[in-house]
């Protein structure tokens, strides 16, 4: 794959992420917290700081396609994709896994 093509898929990926968790925490903010259960809190919680995590790798990949590209470099096997996704603990994952 061409690296310019890798580059943009990526800092697409990292625009639509940065959209969903714009709009998760316009969602949560709208939220009436003393309704939540406990889990539900821990959860939500939980996910804030791996969807921050997927945000900060996206960045680094962006920064380390950028560079490779500076190196000359023309092709990479392939290309990471950074989405938004349930997590294994979370109802919608084993929704999903049925």
């Amino acid at each position: 794959m061409h690296i310019q093509d890798a580059l943009a898929v990526a800092r697409a990926d990292a625009t639509r992420f940065a959209h969903f968790m714009e709009r998760r925490e316009r969602f949560l903010d709208a939220l009436d917290w003393t309704m939540l259960t406990e889990d539900h809190a821990r959860q939500s919680a939980m996910l804030d700081d791996l969807l921050e995590g997927d945000m900060a790798d996206a960045i680094l990949y962006i920064d380390w396609l950028v560079e490779r590209l500076a190196g000359d470099a023309e092709q990479v096997p392939g290309v990471l994709r950074f989405t938004p996704h349930p997590r294994p603990w979370q109802l919608a994952w084993i929704t999903l896994a049925s």
